[in-house]
């Protein structure tokens, strides 16, 4: 079976593409805490739920590039 090896310019882009997905769950957080008036300890004590938020916005994201590539792939031929 072939060893795949993934080179470091991937990986780069994967924490890059992690870490906005991040920056985007924490900005949800922080707007809805300035609509709902709660208390701004919360960007903290809600942690759980923005980094389900990330996950979720990470895979849309992996989802959306795969059907790219693979619509990319299917109409070279």
């Amino acid at each position: 079976m072939k060893d795949s090896i993934i080179t470091a310019s991937r990986k780069r882009t994967e924490l890059i593409s992690a870490l906005v997905c991040f920056c985007i769950a924490v900005a949800v957080n922080i707007f809805s805490i300035i609509k709902f008036h709660t208390p701004f300890y919360e960007v903290f004590t809600q942690i759980g739920y923005t980094l389900s938020l990330t996950l979720i916005l990470y895979l849309v994201w992996t989802l959306l590039r795969l059907v790219y590539h693979l619509l990319k792939k299917l109409f070279r031929r």
